[in-house]
């Protein structure tokens, strides 16, 4: 089947959406139990996806991007340092909805060359804003910048897997990681 065929594009849309939801609940389901959620047989899935590996990479990367689409307003805003950190917390954290079943995955993805690239290149872009605070004077000049991100990166973690496992609603995880990071920074 063609890749640009609108019926392989369809059944693919299906695998990834029903792929997400059914690893929300059960992040070890194999690929016959997404082949069921998804509705296809598991030779379409296996056309679309060769491993489990493969289809948990396609996902982490549908993540990065979907990161990359909820911060590209945040670069229209005009927004600098310390107030874009936050405003980028405050778009993020949510996703935990529906990407939280990474957490357990993320090994798999992270030796892909892209996915690395893209992760980087998101890490790369906290950074600059982090170096916009310390010239504002909003962030501590004596805190290196990466371990600033790297308190960024955990906390977010912290976030995400709390409300993976039901202990926090994402609004409550948004606003402790908020100030958590904020109460950190002087």
């Amino acid at each position: 089947m063609n890749k640009a065929d609108a019926r392989y594009q369809k059944s693919r849309m299906a695998i990834v959406e029903s792929s997400i939801q059914l690893l929300l609940s059960n992040p070890d389901a194999g690929m016959s139990e997404i082949a069921i959620a998804a509705g296809v047989g598991r030779a379409t899935l296996y056309r679309h996806f060769e491993t489990r590996d493969e289809l948990i990479k396609e996902l982490t990367m549908l993540c990065l991007e979907e990161t990359d689409e909820v911060l590209k307003p945040l670069k229209e805003t005009g927004l600098r340092g310390l107030d874009a950190i936050v405003e980028s917390i405050r778009v993020i954290v949510p996703l935990a909805d529906r990407f939280r079943f990474l957490m357990s995955l993320a090994s798999i993805g992270a030796s892909d060359k892209e996915i690395g690239r893209v992760y980087r290149r998101q890490l790369n872009e906290l950074t600059r804003y982090v170096e916009e605070g310390k010239k504002l004077g909003d962030i501590s000049k004596t805190l290196p910048s990466e371990w600033i991100v790297a308190m960024y990166d955990a906390l977010l973690n912290a976030a995400w897997g709390l409300i993976q496992y039901d202990k926090m609603e994402s609004e409550q995880a948004t606003e402790l990681f908020i100030r958590s990071f904020t109460a950190s920074l002087q």
